[in-house]
């Protein structure tokens, strides 16, 4: 790849106004409004694009969310029971859950205040693989203390990290998470999180948030000594994320247990997490699924493969319903 044109915009950003955060070159390489990889109108979903995500897995896994929903909606006793996905990319599942007025919410906007979620969800907002693609602010642990990497450019024009004063806020996340990072070692901070679980929790009345998503829990940060951040290019996966703005994905690991926190402190309880694969095995009987598997196309059964074996570890499934009333609704 050649110089991109989001590099000019980007440098002009750092001469004018000093070293970004890494959150705001990410914010401008992902979500631009012409030039960012999301907003440019460039296929990056599938085999032509960079990478593949289960909702690609068609028909396998808009059946299995089908099943999961059906039954979700049924148990809880809302009707009418409505799915709102965030972050739907190209809403591969628009048809697997349309029976729930199914609606996809634009969410790669995000240099603005953003789209509103519609009002008074009642049913199910999905959000899958959306936390991860939010931007993050880095920290780098040096000499038993912890400095923020901000965004420049070297003596040869090329992006480069230039450390700065982490903040207070970036301090206490640290404090919190930072034990196992070891000297030299980098941690990632998703100040989205807080964000948009909050406005997750204005919009959903009552009902259930569906994560989909590759993550942590703080007490495996060891095995991510330098960080998560990666960037995938043609289905190649890359440390360079400051390379070629705008032409490939950048994406982060979610820390599940500061995820987890932010939601019970929004009166969400967590009802269930677990991989991918075994998320998958548990949605139909077993009767149902050998009837499944014994009528299935060989795509279909190489789809259920690449679902549950592919993709079954790496991806977490975890559940949270609404356990007290909204924030807005608490201000009425």
């Amino acid at each position: 790849m050649g110089t991109t044109p989001l590099e000019a915009h980007i440098r002009h950003l750092i001469g004018a106004g000093g070293p970004l955060t890494f959150a705001q070159f990410m914010e401008c390489a992902l979500y631009h409004p012409e030039l960012g990889y999301y907003r440019s109108g460039r296929e990056v979903f599938g085999r032509g694009g960079d990478f593949f995500t289960a909702e690609q897995l068609q028909p396998v896994f808009g059946e299995l969310l089908h099943s999961f929903v059906d039954e979700l909606a049924r148990s809880s006793g809302i009707s009418p029971f409505e799915v709102v996905e965030i972050g739907a990319g190209r809403a591969d599942l628009s048809q697997a859950l349309q029976p729930w007025g199914y609606r996809a919410v634009d969410l790669t906007q995000r240099h603005l205040e953003g789209p509103q979620f519609p009002g008074a969800i009642r049913g199910l907002v999905l959000a899958h693989e959306f936390f991860d693609a939010l931007p993050v602010r880095l920290l780098k642990r040096s000499g038993g203390s912890w400095s923020e990497l901000t965004v420049s450019v070297d003596a040869g024009h090329r992006f480069c990290f230039l450390p700065a004063g982490a903040s207070p806020t970036l301090l206490e996340y640290a404090s919190q998470y930072g034990d196992a990072i070891p000297e030299d070692g980098l941690l990632e901070v998703n100040e989205g999180i807080p964000h948009w679980c909050g406005r997750i929790a204005d919009a959903l009345s009552s009902g259930f948030l569906l994560v989909v998503d590759y993550g942590y829990e703080a007490r495996d940060l060891l095995r991510f000594p330098a960080g998560s951040l990666l960037s995938y290019h043609r289905h190649r996966a890359t440390a360079h994320v400051l390379d070629h703005p705008g032409e490939q994905d950048i994406t982060a690991h979610v820390n599940f247990t500061h995820l987890t926190g932010v939601l019970r402190g929004l009166g969400f309880e967590l009802v269930g997490k677990q991989t991918l694969s075994a998320w998958a095995l548990s949605v139909w009987p077993e009767e149902s699924f050998s009837l499944r598997w014994r009528q299935a196309s060989t795509r279909w059964r190489l789809q259920w493969k690449q679902l549950v074996y592919g993709m079954g570890e790496s991806f977490h499934v975890l559940l949270f319903r609404r356990s007290a009333p909204s924030r807005e609704a608490a201000r009425k």
